[in-house]
Formats: C-alpha cells, structure tokens, sequence
C-alpha cells in the first residue's frame, strides 16, 4: 500500500465534522448501477451481468437544521449474485432521518420486521429480521394472512440466497435490499482498524461493520468484534414470547421440531445480559468512532468469530432512538422541500457536469510514489473525491479552506481525483497515477 497524502492549502481538518451529511456515497460521475440478473427459474443459477439505464448510488442529499434527505434508486455497481431469480430495478427512494437523534423515552419503536429500518451509504434499504411470513395456526404464510406473532427469521429462511455483497437480494419488484450484512464495505477493512461506517438506521443513529473499540470510549484500547447479547431460547414449545408474555392457545406457534427448529422464528432469540455481549438490546452502545471521536450511539453489524452473518444483524427487536415514522408506513411518500434546505447536487445518468472556469486545481508531482501535493483555488470547489478505475469511491472529503492535510492509503494503480462544488455542480477531474 502507498501513502498518500494531500496538501489542499484549505484550513485544517482532522475529520468528517457531520457524518451524517457527508459520508453519503454520492453518485458523482454518472456511474450506472450494475448487477448479475439470475434468469433461471429452477435448476443452476444462470447469471447474466446487467447494466441499469439507472444511476447508482444516492442521487441527492438535502438538509436543514433537524432533517436529513436522502434520494436514490436503491442501486449500485456490480451488485452481488444471489440466489433466487430476479432482476434489480430501480425504486426512486426518499428517506428521511432526524439530524440530530435523540434517545427513545419511555416505550421504544419497534423496529420493523418486515420492510427496511435504515439505509446504506450507497442508498440499499436495509430490511428487517423476517421475510415477510408468520404462522397462522398451520402454516407461514405472507402478511396479512399470518397472525405476526412467530415470524420467520430472515437469515434462516433466506440466508442462502442472499448474495456476498450486501447479503442481499431483489424482491419480486426488483428492490434490492439487504438483510443480513453489508460484506463489500468492511471485506478489505485494515486488519485492527474499527470497522467504517456502513449505514444510518431510521432513527438516525449511526450503523458499523463488525469491529469497535475494546473499551467502548477508549479509541487507543484495540478492536474486537462486537458480539450481541442475543442467543436462542431454550423453549421446546412456543407457547410464550421472549419477554415472559403467556400466549393463548390460538397464538400458539408450532412446537420445535426438525421442521420447525429452534431459531426457525424471530422470537426464538432472546436479549439477555447474562449472555455478555458487548451490544444492549437495540444491538448498539454509546461510544467513540472515528467519525465521531466525543462519541455517539451506534449499532453495529453483528457476525460470528467466523465472519459469518449473526441475528439480529444489523438492529434489535427495537430502535434506540425515535425513528422518523414518514418512512415505516408500508409505502413511503416523502419528497425533499424545495427552497428549505441545503444540497448535495451530485452527476446523474443524462446530467453533465457544469464545468469549472480555467484550471482550478493540480497535483504534483504526478506519477506519485507516497506522497503527492493538490492545490486548489479557494472558493471554487467544496469536495474532493478519488476514484478507481471501477469507479468506486476510495476517498472523499469536504474542504473548508485553503489548507487541509488529509492522508489515506492507496494500492499501485490509477485513479481520478474529482474536486466539485456541491452548491452549483461545478467539477474539474484529473487522473493521478500512484507508482
């Protein structure tokens, strides 16, 4: 890996000042989203590579004091192969987020099971712990047939369709969503490193791959994989639910057996503290990140000491904190106010970038080797961003002056450096090559 460091003559910043604003994986150069469409209906799976006519990634990001927008078609590049047959399709997402999350008071929001409970960076839905069926008496069946009360757990039921991108898969109207864990985000994390941030649930609180601080407000204490406090009941009949509730007879779920093992439902997991997990029951804790270093709430992505996905993958049965409700109903209708608020304007399929006057900004020296220096024009751009030559993000950061060090590590290759203005869209693109 090289070093590599830039020298943007801005006022210096040390780290991502609102993470919730501008740690969102814009689309900002008309990238498309790609995915491996499985056009057999029974046998092998038959993976055909499939480019979207639409954009990837979030296409808009807006904000006030108190409010976050975020719109997006639910794709991105090269999108897993899952199992099941279906195609991605794009979905014109908005989402909204409280800007800044307050803890829950009193009874806290159940997190739902069915549908999404948050977003990724790149705009997939995350979805929640069920696949949609419930025991009625004699069978699962989809909502509404089901009674809702024994849900069938996602990971069990769907876990092996799911892909090794995003542990995730289309819907039959083609929304991508992810169930379980967001593997392509923190796969390749620095071994020892706290895991990035990979999302925001509804609540606005922050969501992170596997690993954090040992000690949860120490950043210097180590990293180890955060494990949850939940584990299987020791149940043989499914005649109460987890939190000691006596059901009646009609509510029964089916006793466990080899068709219906113990962990077949949702509420065959419990939250104990007993169990000594480092998360509470909403699958998260109070604690330093780098993105935020006085520290925050924040879930995390919970996994095996095999790396494997594990209940309750990404949030417990409840939200910590007050999620916004606009986006539980079952079909969402949020639109971002005009004139209210600020943007983020990235490129999008079909728009062209409004170019900067001149040459506003070089690097040197160029080949690099560990180190290389980008001057810009103050007051031209607001954003930097490097590429690959996939197109995928490696680095992206707002300036705020005329002299900011930021450092970052890169493989041998070439790559594109963007700066950009997210105010009039105004952009300027020049190819650096690392040696």
């Amino acid at each position: 890996m090289k070093k590599l460091l830039l020298l943007l003559l801005a006022s210096p910043v040390a780290a991502i000042a609102q993470p919730n604003i501008d740690s969102w994986i814009m689309n900002l150069n008309g990238k498309l989203g790609s995915y491996w469409d499985q056009t057999a209906t029974s046998g092998p799976p038959n993976y055909v590579f499939t480019v979207s006519p639409d954009s990837a990634d979030v296409l808009k990001m807006c904000y006030n004091s108190d409010t976050i927008w975020v719109r997006a078609q639910g794709l991105t590049d090269n999108m897993g192969k899952y199992f099941n047959p279906g195609s991605c399709l794009a979905q014109n997402y908005v989402y909204r987020f409280p800007r800044n999350p307050a803890p829950a008071t009193g009874t806290h929001t159940i997190s739902p099971k069915v549908g999404a409970i948050g977003a990724l960076l790149n705009g997939i839905p995350v979805y929640g712990l069920t696949n949609a069926k419930s025991w009625n008496g004699t069978d699962n069946i989809p909502a509404p047939g089901g009674l809702g009360i024994w849900n069938v757990e996602v990971g069990m039921s769907e876990g092996f369709v799911l892909d090794t991108a995003f542990g995730a898969h289309p819907q039959q109207a083609g929304a991508y969503h992810t169930h379980t864990t967001p593997f392509r985000f923190y796969r390749h994390a620095l071994a020892g490193k706290h895991s990035p941030l990979v999302g925001f649930a509804f609540d606005g609180y922050p969501i992170y791959g596997p690993n954090g601080y040992v000690n949860a407000t120490d950043s210097t204490s180590g990293v180890t994989r955060m494990k949850s406090g939940y584990s299987l009941r020791s149940i043989t009949q499914r005649h109460t639910l987890p939190d000691g509730t006596a059901l009646t007879t009609a509510q029964y779920g089916p006793d466990v057996s080899t068709t219906y093992p113990i962990g077949f439902y949702c509420e065959d997991y419990e939250w104990l503290a007993a169990n000594g997990g480092d998360l509470d029951q909403y699958n998260g804790r109070f604690c330093v990140t780098p993105e935020y270093p006085a520290g925050t709430y924040a879930y995390f992505v919970t996994t095996d000491a095999a790396g494997n996905a594990a209940f309750p993958y990404y949030l417990g049965i409840y939200y910590y904190g007050v999620p916004d409700a606009a986006n539980l109903v079952p079909v969402p209708n949020i639109s971002i106010p005009s004139g209210a608020t600020s943007c983020l304007l990235p490129v999008t399929n079909g728009v062209q970038n409004v170019l900067a006057a001149g040459n506003q900004f070089a690097i040197y020296p160029n080949p690099a080797s560990d180190h290389i220096t980008l001057t810009t024009t103050p007051g031209v751009f607001t954003h930097v961003a490097i590429y690959d030559q996939l197109g995928a993000v490696k680095l992206q950061a707002v300036l705020s002056g005329p002299n900011t060090d930021l450092g970052t590590q890169l493989s041998t290759g070439i790559y594109f450096v963007k700066c950009f203005n997210n105010n009039n869209g105004a952009s300027e693109t020049k190819k650096l090559v690392i040696q």
